[in-house]
């Protein structure tokens, strides 16, 4: 497994067949509309779903599919909404770059990705998790307790995603930088196979992934690293391909998904023991205690809007990787990497709804 120094700026190398499976089952929902106008970029968005529009939404694990069917809010929509799962932000950004997917759910590096390799899928909606997110965690006997440990180690490193970030802040407050540790490029899935093989001493890992892997190596003296205040800023968006945008009937439709994702995610908050019994656990297969912690571990979101400061935190993101040899080159405005008309979007904003308005 080949190990890497500092970060070189290179073409990520997508999973052409992962694309391949989610193109045979998506078909061309892109082509329904392309006798329709275009809707020039600062146009502003159409309220209107036109009937026997379709949006496809790249989604991870089925979060996204799940929690708008949990909440009622996939009833609601207008368009026809369908769901491929991708296992990192940057499949989701091919997907929808490749056209195979109109909108993607993704933390907040895959943006930086997106504005950087110029593929035009703009930020389009956001919220805020105030839960400790994703976490590092050992290999088994890694002798690593504490965030210094990480120094001259072989940790997991999966580039233009958020736990590439969330790495990188931890070894900046605990004094390091990336020349520091042994970088291993990964991808997300394969991170706790790695690390039960000790090919890895340590890498970032999501929920539910996290609770399994631990699980699994209980009696193996694996440990979990609490993040430094601020290692993970808990920001997860939407982002859309530019070519849906430019149709008017998708733009619409995936303005009424925002606001339909937003809705969601309240109800969320509102409803734990719904999303722990029948995502967490029937979905995800993870126990009760687990899906507890992962609830907890995620926190309550909020919507905040595409403010000054969300911009700021975006743009700290991005300096962040610069600083560590990833995305550089070029100057990059983390403004550029949001679609404003959609930044006074909320949960109480109005959207059509089958049959009535509302």
């Amino acid at each position: 497994m080949p190990i890497r120094g500092p970060f070189v700026s290179r073409p990520i190398r997508f999973g052409l067949a992962a694309l391949l499976t989610a193109s045979s089952l998506i078909g061309c929902a892109t082509a329904q509309h392309r006798d329709s106008p275009t809707l020039a970029a600062d146009a502003a968005l159409p309220t209107s779903v036109p009937e026997g529009t379709t949006l496809v939404v790249a989604d991870d694990a089925n979060r996204l599919k799940t929690l708008l069917t949990l909440s009622g809010e996939q009833d609601r929509l207008t368009a026809e909404v369908s769901y491929a799962n991708f296992s990192s932000g940057p499949l989701r950004l091919e997907a929808i770059r490749s056209g195979n997917a109109q909108l993607g759910y993704a933390g907040d590096v895959p943006p930086i990705l997106a504005h950087y390799s110029d593929a035009d899928v703009p930020i389009v909606g956001a919220v805020r998790r105030d839960g400790a997110g994703a976490l590092i965690v050992t290999s088994p006997g890694s002798g690593i307790t504490s965030l210094p440990d990480l120094a001259g180690n072989r940790i997991g490193i999966n580039e233009g995603t958020s736990q590439q970030a969330i790495l990188l802040r931890n070894l900046k407050a605990a004094g390091l930088s990336i020349g520091d540790i042994e970088p291993v490029n990964l991808g997300l899935a394969e991170f706790a196979d790695g690390l039960r093989a000790n090919q890895i001493q340590a890498a970032v890992l999501k929920q539910p992934d996290r609770s399994r892997y631990l699980d699994s190596t209980a009696d193996s003296g694996t440990v979990e690293i609490p993040s430094a205040p601020g290692a993970n800023p808990g920001l997860n968006y939407l982002y859309a391909g530019r070519t849906a945008l430019a149709d008017p009937a998708q733009a619409a439709a995936i303005r009424e998904f925002v606001i339909a994702w937003y809705r969601a995610e309240l109800w969320r908050n509102a409803n734990p023991d719904v999303w722990i019994s029948e995502y967490l656990v029937n979905d995800q297969h993870v126990s009760i205690g687990d899906a507890r912690s992962i609830v907890e571990s995620d926190g309550l979101t909020t919507v905040p809007g595409f403010t000054d400061e969300v911009v700021a935190t975006q743009q700290e993101t991005i300096d962040l990787l610069q600083e560590a040899g990833a995305f550089t080159g070029r100057e990059l405005n983390a403004r550029d990497e949001f679609d404003f008309r959609f930044a006074d979007l909320t949960a109480d904003s109005p959207t059509e709804t089958r049959g009535e308005h509302s």
